[in-house]
């Protein structure tokens, strides 16, 4: 639960910094571990960046790895208000 939390504080730190970040590949191989089990993200090759100002959105076509995207995210290709969206792998 720990590294969970870890992973979803990094991205939360990340949407809500000056400059937001959009990650779109959040899975288990892209979050490692420091000596002290504390979560790190890493791979920000399909990372965007946020919308700033007054602007709302960010145009961009569905992105990240099959099975841990977001459902509603692939259906739709937005998402209706800013949010951290993890998907749950499935076979």
């Amino acid at each position: 639960m720990r590294i969970a939390l870890g992973a979803a504080k990094g991205l939360a730190f990340l949407h809500g910094a000056p400059k937001p970040v959009i990650y779109r590949d959040v899975k288990t191989s892209n979050i490692l571990l420091d000596t002290d089990y504390m979560a790190k993200i890493s791979d920000f090759g399909l990372a965007k960046d946020g919308p700033l100002g007054d602007k709302t959105h960010v145009s961009t076509r569905v992105m990240g790895t099959y099975g841990y995207v977001a459902p509603e995210y692939v259906t739709t290709g937005k998402s209706p208000k800013p949010r951290v969206m993890v998907g749950i792998p499935y076979n």
